[in-house]
């Protein structure tokens, strides 16, 4: 009976040896897998970081392009809302009043792509004489048009164009990531 129990022994413990060396194989077997595991996934979340790194410093280089062109933008605009203003406040010195266009004429303009005319001076004698002017959206007939309403009306429509090219710069600047340029006056933009 000792050799039964004696064998059984032997075999229980050699069970448990090839059992451990099986598992310390195995487990000695996968270091080498999960240690590249390890180092791929190190090395994935190390891309990643710098993805969004650049993604962040793409964000707020855009951002701060945005920034500057509006900047520029506004201080374009008011050069040219303050050089509209020099222009009205001249008028008076420099038109006498006479009438400048007729019905007819005033009619022609007021459909043309993009223009409007309003604010002129009613044809009757008592209306001019006041000073009265026509509200926006009446009827042209019998409205005339003084040397000053043709003249404010130049300006106004000239300030208008003048902003919108000074957006539609910063806009176009902005995907061409141009840096923005310091505004010049109103006066020398003509060339464009």
């Amino acid at each position: 009976m000792n050799t039964t129990i004696t064998r059984w022994i032997v075999l229980l413990v050699a069970g448990c040896a090839l059992t451990s060396s099986g598992w310390l194989g195995w487990t000695t077997g996968r270091a080498p897998l999960l240690t590249e595991l390890a180092e791929q996934d190190t090395a994935h979340t190390k891309e990643k970081l710098r993805t969004f790194e650049r993604a962040a410093e793409v964000l707020q280089d855009a951002q701060d392009r945005g920034d500057a062109l509006t900047t520029t933008l506004a201080q374009r605009q008011n050069q040219i809302d303050q050089l509209t203003r020099e222009k009205h406040n001249a008028i008076a010195k420099v038109t006498t009043g006479r009438t400048c266009l007729s019905e007819p004429a005033l009619r022609l303009l007021n459909s043309a792509p993009g223009l409007s005319v309003s604010g002129l001076t009613p044809a009757t004698g008592i209306a001019a004489a006041a000073g009265a002017t026509v509200a926006p959206n009446t009827d042209i007939n019998n409205v005339v048009s003084t040397d000053a309403d043709i003249t404010g009306w130049a300006i106004d429509a000239g300030s208008q164009y003048e902003i919108c090219r000074a957006r539609l710069d910063a806009l176009i600047d902005w995907h061409l990531k141009t840096p923005p340029a310091t505004p010049a006056t109103a006066e020398s933009t003509h060339e464009h």
